[in-house]
């Protein structure tokens, strides 16, 4: 008897979709709107193609692409990559993929070792084929030497605009704003400065001052409240007499890191530029006072390092005591520290602190002296204090060693 059979037809495995990925670089955050645009574009292309399946729109803004490590957006996509997450990246041009020659072909080389192309198409080159490489060679090079020459003339106009006394990219500072051509005084913010240096002529410290201007709710340009740093920063602002220094920094080719200019490179300094808020010679007075203050705390510092420093171990572990002042009562009280004990905390060494007050009142009690460092230099190899017998071993320079018991009381 006749039979049929019935074979069904083979299914051809269902192809998977392309993973495609788009990147997207803007130089200047000024041009959101062309980023935005490449975005948008990016995004109805890839969704375009029913065999296609995005993954992302990767993108830097206001980043150069001289760097790779400076771009978040393009590491994010690499790292994509390399964990297998794209088949294909489509961008705009080799120069929004990169400007630097070596590293734009190193990265292209790899995604190629992982099948991975990367379409150019302004220039209208797939990694993957096989004249690609020979042009985005020849492409690459050509890029990189135009963001070299753009960046040449760049500094070239920067310098004239130097030479002539104007500043680059000129930013408000507090005190002046930028009319276009030169800084004009803002009143309100120019009070606040000649306020500012009054206070400290009258011998306000900086932390009064800061007080002061929160007490009255005086804010910064950019609506902070006053710091310490912000109003030191009065002090170092030539601009408050009239004076511009440009080219304080600059940038190395193909970097965008600024550097101070330590005189690697030419500085511009003009009197006189615009109208100032105090005088060069009030100005001065300010520097003046600044640095006597500073002397005066350099004095004192070293005055109240203790008479006994580096003279002192404890008795339990042998450590070198460590002198610290208190320098915010008003008398600067001074203590002595084991180095154990406070390195690594009480279990470490029974010992405790000893304040100098109560070890000049227990010589004062023995020998019926008041040390100070002369006669202590003159007169102390060495000190064994021994906190469990409330006693100090003194080792003299010359002579036998004796002992002095600590005094009891608050010192």
């Amino acid at each position: 008897m006749r039979t049929v059979r019935r074979i069904q037809p083979i299914k051809s495995p269902c192809k998977p979709k392309l993973k495609v990925a788009a990147y997207a670089r803007v130089s200047d955050s000024r041009l959101h709107h062309s980023l935005s645009t490449q975005i948008s574009y990016y995004n109805r292309l890839i969704q375009a193609h029913p065999d296609w399946e995005l993954v992302g729109i990767y993108y830097d803004e206001g980043i150069s692409g001289k760097e790779q490590s400076n771009r978040q957006g393009f590491q994010n996509l690499i790292k994509d990559c390399d964990d297998g997450k794209i088949d294909r990246i489509i961008t705009k041009s080799i120069a929004r993929f990169g400007r630097n020659t070596v590293e734009l072909l190193t990265t292209v080389r790899q995604l190629r070792l992982k099948n991975i192309g990367v379409t150019f198409e302004k220039e209208n080159i797939d990694s993957l084929s096989s004249e690609g490489e020979l042009m985005l060679t020849l492409l690459a090079s050509v890029a990189q030497e135009e963001s070299q020459n753009m960046s040449e003339n760049i500094r070239w106009r920067i310098q004239k605009k130097f030479e002539k006394g104007i500043p680059h990219t000129p930013q408000d500072m507090y005190g002046y704003r930028w009319d276009g051509e030169q800084y004009q005084i803002e009143p309100n913010e120019a009070k606040v400065i000649r306020n500012v240096f009054k206070w400290y002529l009258d011998g306000d410290s900086v932390q009064q001052i800061v007080d002061k201007l929160n007490q009255e709710h005086v804010l910064t340009r950019l609506g902070n409240p006053f710091t310490v740093a912000s109003i030191r920063e009065f002090f170092k602002q030539e601009a408050y007499f009239g004076r511009l220094v440009l080219q304080k920094t600059y940038r190395e080719a193909f970097s965008r890191n600024p550097k101070r200019n330590k005189g690697q490179r030419n500085k511009y300094i003009i009197e006189n530029a615009h109208e100032p808020i105090v005088t060069k010679e009030y100005f001065d007075l300010v520097l003046h006072e600044k640095e006597r203050r500073y002397q005066l705390m350099s004095q004192e510092s070293h005055l109240n390092k203790g008479i006994f420093r580096d003279k002192i171990s404890c008795s339990e572990c042998g450590c070198l005591m460590i002198v610290k002042v208190d320098s915010k009562q008003v008398n600067k009280t001074v203590r002595y520290y084991c180095r154990t004990r406070n390195r690594f905390g009480a279990s470490s060494c029974s010992c405790r602190t000893l304040g100098e007050k109560r070890l000049l009142a227990s010589f004062k009690s023995k020998l019926d002296i008041i040390p100070d460092k002369e006669w202590v230099e003159n007169n102390i190899k060495h000190i064994d204090y021994d906190f469990g017998q409330r006693i100090i071993w003194v080792i003299p320079v010359k002579g036998r060693k004796y002992p002095i018991e600590i005094r009891e009381g608050r010192y």
